[in-house]
């Protein structure tokens, strides 16, 4: 028997698969980008705003990488800081036991 409430998983309201969708919407937009792309480097005065713009995003990225990378390790210790203090507390409560 079958149950005819069970959806199948890869099935969903109107019988799309989500991802299929959004593989579909990802390969459109990169299609429109690049023909968008095309015809804006086709003029050298766009050109050159591009590459500016290309560059001003290459140091934003660096920037907010070096705080990103900064943010984990502050993390990180911070993490075995605690793991330092919960073994301390756990051993403690070990001694005590005994």
């Amino acid at each position: 028997m079958t149950d005819t409430n069970k959806q199948k998983s890869d099935v969903h309201k109107g019988g799309v698969n989500p991802i299929a969708a959004a593989v579909v919407g990802a390969v459109v937009g990169a299609a429109a980008v690049g023909i968008a792309g095309v015809a804006a480097l086709s003029n050298k005065k766009n050109r050159k705003k591009i590459e500016q713009a290309i560059d001003d995003t290459k140091e934003k990225v660096d920037e907010v990488k070096g705080t990103v990378t900064e943010k984990v390790s502050q993390g990180q210790e911070k993490a075995k800081n605690m793991i330092t203090a919960v073994k301390t507390a756990a051993d403690k409560v070990v001694k005590t036991v005994k």
